[in-house]
């Protein structure tokens, strides 16, 4: 993609944007995060609960902190949110059992929440400020597309490692490494992309009077709430089923005819680190060229709205293809899942900031994380009962489908109104 095209020059910021994006996803844990639950003996059920806890630790705070961000600084808020990262993984590290678990998850919520939105919000502030607000979905898209490399080199190393450990808690210890890094990239960032209030000679607590008073006008219809419901339910609905994959891909591998002289883990270990990869690879490549994706549909709206309907399409039939052992088949069609996320997500971004103003970007997009944590958590307990008790396959095919009537009936009624 030439840079005349998208609309914008990589310059030293862009790839610093780019360097954040990369790090951030070198979670080691990701491809093993469940696996590692059932292997400390934790059950589906409580891994349900887990999530829904992690994610109503965000939701308590997501709100506040984006206010937090756009009033005390978005710099700050995002080197007190990595703190509270590293601090988690250490956590899951060294403690055990569901309390413990669910501690280290309360402090992963709290990096989330002083994170999601806010360096979005940054990103914006620059597109504006350098004067390339056409280029949002191509820019966001492109910065994006690292955060996937990144995911796809840590699936890599993080297999690596659990080949050769033979324990997946290693991973963890792993992560804090590349948020050091990001925790000392963000503190290079210029200090404009604070926000515009930390030039106001106003007192904080007369700036949060006046901005909760701005975002209150902002959602007094119902409009903007409906918006932020829109791009929301289906990230809540992907962090909420993606790591059901794992299981799958335990399947497969103990079914693969090679590789039979080594330990059922290790072995495991390989083809998750492989998939894993290839997938954030595909990733990568979507989300690089999602404007070209854009401009196939008429409006942003209605593109969000099929694409989603994709993926949840996607989520039905891996479910009806795991239940019929068919392995290969649902892993492709779990896949899905994972590459309309990254298709979408780009779009959602531009759709929110078109409909907001700038200086409440940071508080808007935390009210739209708020929206998916909410969904998130709704989801995840639920997916964990239906596969505690149905089997992954089922549970898939329920919720997936439930959730595609609902939208169904969501954009039936939307186009009345």
């Amino acid at each position: 993609m030439k840079q005349e095209e998208a609309g914008y020059k990589k310059d030293l910021q862009f790839y610093k944007f780019c360097a954040y994006g990369f790090f951030k996803n070198l979670r080691f844990f990701d491809p093993f995060l469940l696996l590692f639950f059932l292997e400390k003996g934790v059950s589906y059920a409580q891994v349900g609960i887990l999530y829904g806890i992690r994610e109503i630790s965000i939701n308590i705070l997501e709100v506040p902190s984006g206010m937090i961000a756009d009033i005390v600084g978005r710099k700050r808020s995002m080197i007190f949110s990595f703190v509270a990262y590293i601090l988690s993984f250490l956590m899951f590290y060294f403690l055990s059992g569901f309390v413990g678990f669910v501690v280290a998850f309360i402090f992963y919520g709290i990096g989330d929440a002083f994170r999601t939105g806010t360096h979005k919000a940054m990103i914006l502030a620059y597109l504006k400020k350098k004067g390339w607000e056409g280029a949002k979905t191509a820019y966001y898209g492109n910065t994006r597309s690292w955060s996937q490399r990144g995911s796809a080199l840590a699936s890599i190393i993080s297999a690596i490692l659990v080949f050769y450990s033979g324990s997946y808690k290693y991973v963890f210890l792993l992560s804090i490494i590349p948020y050091l890094i990001d925790l000392f990239l963000m503190m290079s960032y210029p200090s404009y992309l604070n926000g515009d209030n930390m030039q106001s000679d106003m007192s904080v607590g007369k700036l949060f009077k006046e901005h909760f008073l701005s975002v209150k006008n902002a959602f007094s219809s119902w409009k903007p709430f409906r918006l932020i419901v829109e791009t929301s339910s289906y990230t809540g609905y992907y962090k909420a089923v993606k790591d059901y994959i794992q299981p799958l891909l335990v399947s497969l591998a103990i079914s693969l005819p090679f590789l039979m002289d080594i330990a059922e883990k290790k072995k495991t270990a390989l083809v998750i680190g492989i998939i894993y990869s290839v997938l954030y690879l595909i990733n990568a490549f979507v989300s690089k060229r999602v404007y070209k994706i854009e401009s196939v549909f008429s409006s942003i709206k209605s593109g969000l709205s099929i694409i989603q309907l994709v993926g949840w399409a996607g989520g039905v039939i891996a479910g009806i293809m795991y239940a019929l052992e068919l392995e290969i088949l649902a892993i492709l069609f779990f896949s899905l899942i994972l590459v309309v996320q990254n298709a979408r997500r780009p779009m959602a971004v531009k759709y929110i900031s078109e409909s907001f103003d700038d200086k409440l970007m940071a508080t808007v997009l935390s009210a739209e994380s708020q929206s998916e944590t909410i969904f998130t958590s709704l989801f995840a307990v639920v997916i964990g009962f239906l596969v505690q008790y149905m089997g992954v396959g089922y549970g898939l095919v329920v919720i997936s489908g439930t959730l595609i009537l609902l939208n169904t009936v969501i954009f039936a009624v939307g186009k009345k109104s």
